[in-house]
């Protein structure tokens, strides 16, 4: 196991459970602080190492968090971008479905709307001001298929990409529909602000493209989290999405790497500035 003093050792026949911790053993004190979420189980590491398990809105947060702060500071990064989280998604289709039924009434886009503050970058921790990204990268939940997918829009481009890890002809058709209210609705928040207008002429209004990201490799287990974390992980760092996908490996190495990362914050009383608490003994990261 990778390791031993967090998790239980479980066997496979365990994996699939919920409750894989003798009662009272699962908690973690103090719980782990990771900026936009604290984790207070093992639980919580547990399903995300483990192939065939379902990740959370938890754990798709904070990856996504930390995939913010590694293109927001480093010095040379490869790619701009921004990410977004499940909260977005939700605000997304929960405004959409109300432009819909009342015949897609343009007064329920307004600039004081929770999107428009994701799009100016104030709504979340590390989030960057869309018109300086290339590129937004979205979590997606189909809640009918109970599967992740990931979008990504190519700002210059005006165009959405869809990354499925579940391909089939019906589940791409339910993965394009839940990018739809994304394609829809971002246009007219765009048009809201000067940053988007080029030459002064008025942003497009028609809905962006959505297109299907081929070749991909497919899961054979719930393991959709992982797959859309990893995508997002590629592209960033420019790297092609391989054929041929060990999730274990890519989940092994996210739980080793958080759990790390939280040990290290622990014992060394150490956090980036964003993260710090008001108060207490801690010093900032370089």
């Amino acid at each position: 196991m990778y390791i031993e003093t967090l998790v239980c050792t479980p066997t496979k026949s365990m994996h699939d459970k919920e409750k894989v911790y003798l009662k009272g053993k699962d908690k973690i004190v103090l719980p782990f602080r990771f900026g936009v979420e604290d984790v207070a189980t093992k639980m919580w590491f547990h399903k995300l190492a483990y192939p065939g398990q379902c990740l959370t809105n938890s754990h798709l947060d904070i990856i996504f968090y930390y995939l913010r702060k590694k293109g927001k500071y480093a010095k040379e990064p490869k790619v701009k971008f921004t990410t977004t989280d499940c909260l977005f998604f939700k605000t997304v289709h929960a405004l959409y479905e109300k432009f819909i039924a009342q015949k897609k009434n343009l007064s329920l886009i307004t600039a004081q709307h929770a999107i428009a503050d994701y799009i100016r970058g104030r709504k979340m921790l590390c989030g960057s001001p869309w018109h300086l990204c290339d590129h937004v990268f979205f979590i997606i939940h189909m809640e009918t298929e109970s599967h992740w997918i990931l979008g990504r829009l190519n700002i210059e481009e005006r165009r959405m990409y869809m990354y499925n890890s579940l391909s089939t002809a019906m589940k791409d058709i339910a993965a394009i529909k839940a990018c739809q209210p994304f394609a829809v609705l971002l246009p007219h928040f765009f048009a809201l602000f000067d940053e988007f207008k080029k030459e002064n002429k008025p942003v497009c209004l028609d809905p962006f493209e959505v297109v299907k990201v081929d070749g991909l490799p497919q899961q054979t287990s719930n393991d959709c989290g992982c797959f859309v974390a990893s995508f997002a992980e590629y592209f960033i760092d420019m790297k092609p999405i391989p054929p041929i996908f060990d999730v274990e490996k890519h989940r092994d190495r996210l739980a080793v790497l958080f759990y790390k990362y939280a040990r290290m914050k622990e014992v060394d009383f150490i956090d980036s500035e964003d993260e710090a608490p008001p108060k207490g003994p801690k010093k900032n990261l370089s």
